[in-house]
């Protein structure tokens, strides 16, 4: 019988990318693996182990160290009450935990004190010894470890554009970056219209998340203040708490839940007073986290808090409910009430992203997926009406992606979402957002600004007119406002030596890998979007500027997701689950979906008529 990885992350917490490439590792090694949804319950947990008796079981925790080393002793502790921790032979199952740096360190320190032995994933800033400390847990010493090694290594370091290498570093030189102007005043026209905003500004703007986990919302509210006055943001995305997200209007609720991972705000009047924190400085925006349920109420008490206005939206479309564990309501539940809140978003005048492509990124799904998912949500956003729309693209996500691998998969995205818009008369505005992704980031500070660096002059050939900026320190705990200060000026100071170079940079957008490689990505998800219209009873066929009344049915929408058309290997409900799904790096970072048994890659069309005939 093969042996066997389960993992799962503790706390609600809903990073799971971690997860996800230790049981990749695993399945390398020959274990069958399974990831379990965030917000599984401890009863679900206990039963999931006593179903599979995995001998190998990680834990994995990203969010506050505090938290996360009390949540370890919990579930540990109840676990062993619950004798799951030891198989039926009586030997103790391996356990693994990995979270950030401090939240490791402090275990180490209390070891002694943890219910049982716990093998401590140590944070290496080289992902060739990440993976070298996976296999040591997995007991693999032997003549395949080196082979598991070398085949990593040709997926963790893709080609790279060398003169970036060499940009970031004098970026970051001699901390320069801190000479950097603060941002402008913006009018009071632009401070309630994010479009007059971006005119004004003549830059991309700076967004940031900001939310400081707390038993109340003062700290939040301090620190907001002092990055208004700072002037170094325009538009602050509240970093929302589960517990607000969940709960909102319900104080009560409050009182009998731990928090963690963001501002705790619980009413109508917290966010009045986050608002006001924001009324100094330069007068930067402010929206909060879309919530997992009563998304069209909240926009309208968010709007009268003073929150939304000069500011966007994010909502996504697949995602934060029953198929990822981040939300009460059902997949078909929250696609129709995730229309319906671009619909009222539209109504209101708001800008409006639908942040749901990096959530497919974040369960390692293929490139073609990621291309199509732009045009759905474009279909959604523009039959609803939205004037502006914002699109996210996130680079380094996940982190095997390569330089040619990211500007190709954007640009087909951009081509694809300008094609389905072409359906309405005259075009909305499409805006252009990135974002540097969170797991491209070292715990080592100092080649983590690096990162970021780079990954921000990476981002400029795309010409972004909103930058969201992700801090350096995101890889060892939740940014705190001078953290915030700091990388914004190594973005903007990235953003202005972009600029000076633009004329002897573009010619790597135009790079025959990067054309060939949009190319194929432009046909495979046209192919994918057609056959996902034809679940649509009404469909008929076209050119993909007819398809967006067609993509944009919920039913359809469910259809596509529940058939496997729109998949991913780390999707772990049982009703949307493909085991069947491989997807591998490729040379140059490209993400591609491989032959269960081959592992060679194959085409959407291969896939779905794989998918059909095993229907059939």
């Amino acid at each position: 019988m093969k042996r066997m990885f389960l993992g799962f992350t503790i706390g609600n917490d809903p990073h799971t990318e971690g997860l996800f490439k230790a049981a990749n590792i695993a399945k390398l090694a020959g274990l069958d693996t399974l990831v379990l949804p965030p917000g599984e319950t401890l009863k679900g947990i206990a039963q999931a182990i006593n179903r599979h008796n995995p001998h190998y079981v990680g834990l994995s925790y990203r969010l506050s160290p505090k938290v996360g080393v009390r949540e370890l002793i919990s579930v540990l502790t109840r676990l062993k009450e619950l004798g799951v921790l030891f198989k039926p032979n009586g030997d103790q199952r391996k356990i693994a935990f990995a979270g950030l740096p401090k939240t490791v360190n402090i275990l180490r320190e209390i070891y002694p004190q943890l219910p049982c032995q716990v093998f401590l994933v140590p944070q290496e800033t080289c992902l060739l010894a990440r993976a070298a400390s996976v296999l040591d847990f997995i007991e693999v010493y032997d003549k395949r470890r080196e082979f598991i090694l070398d085949k990593l290594k040709e997926e963790l370091f893709p080609y790279q554009i060398k003169v970036l290498d060499q940009l970031a570093e004098e970026v970051i030189s001699k901390e320069e970056y801190r000479l950097e102007p603060p941002l402008n005043i913006p009018s009071k026209q632009a401070m309630t219209s994010l479009p007059y905003r971006s005119i004004e500004a003549k830059r991309p703007l700076i967004r940031t998340h900001f939310g400081i986990p707390s038993d109340s919302i003062a700290p939040t509210v301090e620190g907001i203040k002092i990055l208004a006055n700072a002037k170094v943001v325009d538009e602050i995305s509240l970093g929302s708490s589960d517990l607000s997200q969940r709960y909102f209007g319900k104080p009560e609720e409050f009182k009998i839940r731990k928090n963690d991972g963001g501002v705790p705000y619980k009413d109508y009047n917290d966010l009045v007073k986050l608002f006001q924190a924001t009324r100094q400085g330069n007068y930067p925006s402010i929206k909060p986290y879309a919530h997992v349920s009563d998304i069209l109420n909240f926009i309208d008490i968010c709007i009268k808090a003073g929150m939304l206005i000069g500011a966007h939206q994010a909502i996504p479309l697949f995602w934060f409910n029953e198929l990822d564990g981040r939300g009460p309501l059902s997949v078909s539940e929250s696609i129709e009430e995730h229309i319906l809140a671009v619909k009222k978003l539209a109504k209101l005048g708001i800008p409006t992203e639908m942040n749901d492509p990096n959530q497919w990124s974040s369960r390692y799904a293929h490139d073609s997926i990621i291309v199509a998912d732009y045009g759905l949500i474009t279909g959604v956003m523009t039959t609803s009406g939205v004037k502006d729309i914002i699109y996210q693209f996130q680079f380094n996500k996940p982190a095997e992606t390569g330089d040619f691998a990211d500007l190709a998969k954007m640009t087909a995205a951009i081509e694809i979402s300008n094609k389905i818009a072409a359906y309405r008369k005259p075009l909305p505005a499409m805006w252009i957002e990135t974002r540097t992704g969170i797991e491209h980031l070292s715990p080592d500070m100092d080649k983590a600004k690096y990162q970021l660096a780079r990954s921000t002059l990476l981002q400029m050939f795309l010409n972004p007119q909103i930058i969201h900026l992700v801090s350096y320190c995101e890889a060892n705990y939740a940014a705190r406002p001078e953290d915030i200060i700091e990388s914004s000026q190594i973005v903007r100071r990235a953003v202005r030596l972009f600029m000076e170079n633009k004329p002897d940079l573009m010619k790597y957008i135009h790079d025959p890998i990067v054309i060939n490689r949009k190319e194929h990505l432009i046909k495979e998800s046209s192919f994918l979007l057609k056959e996902i219209g034809k679940l649509n009873p009404l469909f008929e066929e076209d050119d993909l500027s007819a398809y967006a009344p067609y993509l944009t049915h919920g039913p359809t929408l469910q259809e596509a997701i529940k058939r496997g058309y729109m998949a991913a290997p780390g999707i772990n409900h049982p009703e949307y689950q493909q085991q069947r799904l491989l997807t591998k790096v490729m040379k140059y970072g490209f993400i591609d979906a491989v032959d269960y048994i081959e592992g060679t890659p194959i085409t959407e069309k291969e896939r779905l008529g794989k998918l059909k005939s095993k229907s059939n």
